[in-house]
C-alpha cells in the first residue's frame, strides 16, 4: 500500500543528498513526481541550457520571465562559489545535446553567453519536483504552514502583505499564509543547492565547471583568467563547450583591447563552424569591432557600398632598438666591446578571403635589421610567407610558400607546398615537398637540398585517438641525405593527453628520434607530466659530414676525394646519441597559488674521431631539479609572482640557481615586469668557482588598445675565481620600441 509519509521523506532525502534543499517543498506534489520518476525523468533527459549566471535573484527571475519557452521548464539554481552567491538560470530537459542546442539557438541572439550542460539527476529531480508543485493549484487552508528556506525569498511567489499574517519566529522558520495566495504571471522555480561535494547540484563534468569559472571571470572583467579557462576547454577534443569557448576567447580578447587576437579567434571559429546562426553572430562581432574603431565619415562611406569586401586583412608592425655592451677585467687587463647595436623592423600580415567555393588565407612574417656596427651585417628576414587554399568542405587543401611543419617527417621550416585530400571523415592523404630553410635570413632559395614525402592522417577514433604515418626522402643534390619512416600518436581526453613520435632512418638503419610526452590531471587538479626524448643530435643526415671540414657543400667534400660511403660514416661520427627525460608535477594550493617541480635527467653520448676531426667525450648522467611557486593577485588584481630554485649536478660542475619573475599592473595602461636571476657554480673539472647576478626590468605602456610601447633594461655581473687570478665580467643591454596592431 502506498505510504504518503514515506514518499515525502524519500523526496526530501533525495533532494537534500543530491541537489540541496528546495526553496519551497510542499508535501502535496511529492507523490505524483516520484511516481513518474522512472518514465518522465528518463524520457526528458539530463541536458539543459545554461542561460546565465547572475549575482541577484531578481535579475535571474527577470531573465526567466522574458524567456519565450512554453514546452520547456526554466528554473534557477542557487549556489555559493568562493563566498559569492550565484543564481543560475537553466532550461530543461532534453534527451540529447543536439536537441538542447536546437532550442538554444532560438534565444542565442539575446543570450550569447549560454551553453549546453549535462546536469546531475538530483538537480533534475529537484527542479521537476518544484515545477510540479507550482503547477498544482491546490487550495491552502488558513493556518497551514509551508517549509521555506531562510536564505531564499521569492517576491514573485510571495503573498500579498495585506492578506498575510506576520512571520512566525520559530526554529523551523515557518510562515503563515492566507487562503488565497496570488498567482504570479509566470512561475519561478528556485532550487537552493548546497555546496558540499556530495550535494552540489551542478554537473560533475570538469568542463562544465571550467565554463562556470570562465563566465564568472567575464562578469568580474578578469579577462586574462577567462582566456586561460577558455583555452583549457579548447585544448580538449571537440565537446559541448568548444564553440562557446572559441567565440568567447575572442570576446575576452576584444574587451582587453587585443583586436588582432580577437579576430584570429573568430576567424578560426568561422573556419570550423562556417554555417548557421552562430556563425552569423560571430561575423557580426567582427564587423562591429572593425566599425567601432572607424570615424563616422568612414562608416558612412562603407555603408554606401553595395558589396562589402570579402577580404579581411590585419596584422601589425614593430620597431625595437637593441644595444648590448660587454666588459671583462682581470688584474692584468680590461676589455670593453659592443656586441650588438641594431634596429629591428618587423611586419606581420594575415589576409583572409571567403569565397563561395574556396577560402583563402595568406600570412607573412618578416623584417629587416639595420646593424649600426657593420652595415654589411644588416639583413632581411622572412620567417613565414605562404598562401592557404581550401574548399568549403575542407576536402582539398593546399599551402604554398615558406612555412613550418613538425609532423609528417618534416624537420621545421621549408620553402614548398603541402597538398591534402580527405578521402573520408577519418582519412586524409597529404603530399609534401620543398627545400629546407636553415635560416630566416633571406638571400635566395637554396635548391641544393630538397625533400618529398607522403603522410596520412587517421582519426579521430573513439573521440580520443589521432594518428599520422609518413615516409619521406631528402636529397642533397644527387646524394641521399635522409630516408625515413615513422609516425605520430596523439591522445586527448579531459585531464589526459599523450603524444608520441617515432622517426626511423631506413637508409642508415638507425632510430633517429623517439619522443613521448604525456600528462594527467586528477580530481584534485594535480597535474603530472612525463617526457622521454631519445634521439641523434643533430638529426642524422649525410649533410652533417661537412661539419669542421672547411667546405660549405657536400659536393665540395666529395670533390676532395671522399667517397659517398665515407661521407655517410663522417655523418654518423659527427652525431651523438642524446637522452633526456623529465618528470614534473603541478600542485594547486588555491585558485591563485600553485607549486610545481620537475626532475630532469640527461646524458650526451660520445662522438668519434674521423676525417681529421677530433671526437669528444660525452657526459655522465646529469640531474637537474627545479621547483617554483607561482602566485596571482598577490598584491593587486592581475599581478603575478614566480620564485624558482634550481639544483644541477652535471659532469663538470655543480650549480645552485635562484630566479624571480614578477608582473605588476601599476595602472590599466602601465605594467612593470622586474626579473632577477643568480647562480653559484662550482667547476669540478678545474676546481674554480663562479657566480653571476642578472637583474632586469621591463616596462610596458599601452597607449591605446592597438599600440603599446616597451622599454627593458638589464645586465649581468659575473665573478670567476681562477687558480691565480680573478675575472670579473659586466654587461648591460637596453631594448626600446613599440608594437602597433591594425
Amino acid at each position: 500500500m502506498h505510504n504518503p509519509t514515506k514518499t515525502l521523506l524519500s523526496t526530501l532525502i533525495t533532494a537534500v543528498i543530491a541537489g540541496g534543499s528546495l526553496s519551497i517543498l510542499p508535501g502535496y506534489a511529492a507523490d505524483q513526481v516520484l511516481g513518474a520518476e522512472s518514465s518522465t525523468i528518463q524520457m526528458s533527459g539530463r541536458y539543459a541550457i545554461h542561460v546565465a549566471s547572475l549575482l541577484k535573484q531578481s535579475d535571474a527571475e527577470k531573465v526567466i520571465t522574458e524567456l519565450p519557452f512554453k514546452n520547456h521548464e526554466a528554473y534557477i539554481t542557487k549556489t555559493l562559489v568562493k563566498g559569492t552567491t550565484w543564481y543560475r538560470v537553466r532550461v530543461g530537459f532534453f534527451p540529447t545535446a543536439n536537441d538542447a542546442q536546437t532550442v538554444a539557438n532560438s534565444i542565442r541572439s539575446s543570450h550569447p553567453e549560454l551553453w549546453i550542460t549535462k546536469v546531475a539527476n538530483s538537480e533534475k529531480l529537484a527542479a521537476l519536483t518544484e515545477v510540479k508543485r507550482l503547477s498544482t493549484p491546490l487550495p491552502i487552508k488558513a493556518g497551514e504552514r509551508l517549509i521555506e528556506q531562510e536564505s531564499v525569498e521569492n517576491p514573485l511567489t510571495a503573498t500579498d502583505p495585506s492578506t498575510t499574517k506576520p512571520l512566525a519566529q520559530t526554529n523551523n522558520t515557518e510562515r503563515t499564509t492566507s487562503s488565497t495566495p496570488p498567482i504570479p504571471s509566470k512561475r519561478i522555480t528556485v532550487i537552493a543547492s548546497s555546496n558540499s561535494p556530495q550535494t552540489n547540484s551542478e554537473s560533475n563534468d570538469p568542463l562544465d565547471k571550467i565554463m562556470m569559472q570562465a563566465e564568472q571571470s567575464m562578469i568580474a572583467q578578469e579577462y586574462d583568467r577567462a582566456i586561460q579557462l577558455y583555452t583549457k576547454i579548447l585544448r580538449e577534443p571537440e565537446n559541448l563547450h568548444s564553440r562557446q569557448a572559441l567565440e568567447f576567447t575572442g570576446v575576452a580578447r576584444e574587451r582587453k583591447g587585443q583586436q588582432a587576437q580577437a579576430k584570429v579567434a573568430w576567424d578560426t571559429y568561422l573556419e570550423k563552424y562556417p554555417e548557421g546562426a552562430d556563425a552569423l553572430r560571430v561575423r557580426q562581432r567582427i564587423t562591429a569591432m572593425i566599425t567601432a574603431s572607424e570615424t563616422p565619415a568612414t562608416r558612412t562611406t562603407r555603408a554606401a557600398r553595395k558589396e562589402p569586401s570579402r577580404w579581411d586583412v590585419y596584422g601589425g608592425i614593430s620597431q625595437f632598438y637593441r644595444r648590448d655592451e660587454f666588459s671583462t677585467e682581470t688584474e692584468d687587463f680590461k676589455t670593453t666591446s659592443v656586441n650588438r647595436d641594431a634596429l629591428s623592423n618587423d611586419l606581420y600580415l594575415t589576409g583572409r578571403y571567403r569565397g563561395d567555393e574556396y577560402d583563402i588565407r595568406t600570412r607573412f612574417s618578416g623584417g629587416y635589421e639595420e646593424d649600426f656596427l657593420d652595415s654589411n651585417e644588416s639583413e632581411t628576414r622572412i620567417s613565414t610567407m605562404y598562401i592557404d587554399l581550401q574548399d568549403k568542405q575542407a576536402t582539398n587543401t593546399l599551402r604554398l610558400g615558406r612555412q613550418s611543419n613538425s609532423s609528417g617527417g618534416v624537420l621545421g621550416r621549408f620553402d614548398g607546398f603541402v597538398v591534402g585530400r580527405s578521402l573520408n571523415e577519418m582519412i586524409k592523404l597529404n603530399l609534401v615537398t620543398g627545400f629546407p630553410v636553415e635560416s630566416s635570413t633571406y638571400n635566395e632559395i637554396n635548391t641544393d637540398r630538397w625533400f618529398y614525402g607522403v603522410n596520412v592522417d587517421l582519426g579521430t577514433f573513439n573521440d580520443a585517438w589521432d594518428y599520422n604515418l609518413f615516409i619521406i626522402e631528402q636529397r642533397n643534390e644527387d646524394i641521399l641525405d635522409r630516408r625515413a619512416i615513422g609516425g605520430e600518436v596523439r591522445y586527448f581526453q579531459p585531464g589526459r593527453t599523450l603524444f608520441t613520435l617515432l622517426d626511423y632512418d631506413i637508409s642508415y638503419n638507425k632510430l633517429n628520434t623517439l619522443f613521448a610526452l604525456g600528462s594527467w590531471t586528477n580530481e584534485s587538479d594535480q597535474t603530472f607530466n612525463l617526457s622521454v626524448d631519445y634521439r641523434y643530435s643533430p638529426v642524422l643526415m649525410t649533410t652533417t659530414a661537412i661539419q669542421s671540414q672547411s667546405v660549405s657543400t657536400l659536393s665540395e667534400l666529395l670533390a676532395k676525394g671522399i667517397t659517398e660511403d665515407e661521407a655517410r660514416q663522417y655523418a654518423l661520427d659527427r652525431t651523438t646519441r642524446s637522452f633526456t627525460t623529465t618528470l614534473g608535477m603541478v600542485q594547486p594550493i588555491t585558485d591563485d597559488f600553485q607549486i610545481s617541480g620537475d626532475l630532469t635527467v640527461t646524458k650526451q653520448g660520445d662522438s668519434e674521431t674521423s676525417g681529421g676531426v677530433e671526437g669528444f667525450e660525452g657526459t655522465d648522467y646529469e640531474y637537474s631539479l627545479f621547483i617554483q611557486a607561482i602566485g596571482n593577485n598577490l598584491i593587486k588584481q592581475g599581478d603575478l609572482g614566480i620564485v624558482g630554485l634550481r639544483l644541477t649536478d652535471a659532469t663538470t660542475s655543480q650549480r645552485l640557481g635562484l630566479t624571480f619573475n614578477s608582473r605588476y599592473p601599476v595602472t590599466d595602461k602601465l605594467r612593470i615586469n622586474p626579473r632577477f636571476q643568480t647562480e653559484l657554480r662550482e667547476n669540478t673539472d678545474d676546481n674554480t668557482s663562479q657566480w653571476y647576478v642578472r637583474p632586469s626590468v621591463r616596462f610596458e605602456y599601452r597607449w591605446h588598445r592597438k599600440t603599446r610601447f616597451e622599454f627593458e633594461i638589464g645586465g649581468e655581473v659575473s665573478n670567476r675565481e681562477l687558480t691565480d687570478d680573478t675575472s670579473e665580467t659586466n654587461s648591460y643591454y637596453i631594448n626600446l620600441g613599440y608594437r602597433h596592431d591594425f
